[in-house]
């Protein structure tokens, strides 16, 4: 059985080390790619916007080892019709260890996730997903959008 609970800052390098592999199995990290890079800024951010709650995450543990992690956070804009508070909600860097998977504990976590977001003035809750995640996220109600477009610059 796994527990569930809110990470803290304490939970640094889990954290770090689960983003990592997430983008690694992604194939946002490839090859030979700059990873010291990466994880110095990855670090940098969770200590920056973890204390402030801008970045928000919860972890799954056994035997006080964290096998699974979700992020999320929110975004503040201008009100339109089906949202008047415009505050949204994104989730981010849903990863479970592979030897856990398909024992429920991402959706366990996107629960916990779903319930926090609705106790506050979020009337969207968005996230990206892989192919492999798109069950559980269609399982917990969520529903695939064509809506966006990006531009990226280095």
């Amino acid at each position: 059985m796994f527990n569930l609970r809110q990470a803290n800052l304490e939970d640094l390098e889990a954290l770090l080390q689960l983003r990592l592999e997430l983008l690694r199995e992604a194939g946002d990290i490839k090859g030979n790619s700059d990873i010291a890079n990466l994880a110095k800024a990855t670090r940098k951010y969770f200590v920056e916007k973890m204390p402030q709650n801008e970045f928000l995450a919860w972890v799954a543990e056994v035997d006080s080892q964290i096998i699974a992690t979700s992020g999320l956070v929110f975004f503040q804009r201008p009100p339109y019709n089906s949202n008047l508070s415009g505050l949204e909600a994104y989730v981010m860097n849903v990863y479970t260890i592979p030897m856990w998977r398909g024992q429920g504990i991402a959706t366990a976590l996107l629960k916990e996730i779903i319930s926090f977001v609705r106790a506050t003035e979020a009337k969207r809750l968005w996230l990206h997903t892989t192919e492999d995640g798109k069950r559980i996220y269609e399982k917990l109600s969520f529903v695939s959008t064509s809506k966006e477009m990006e531009i990226f610059w280095h």
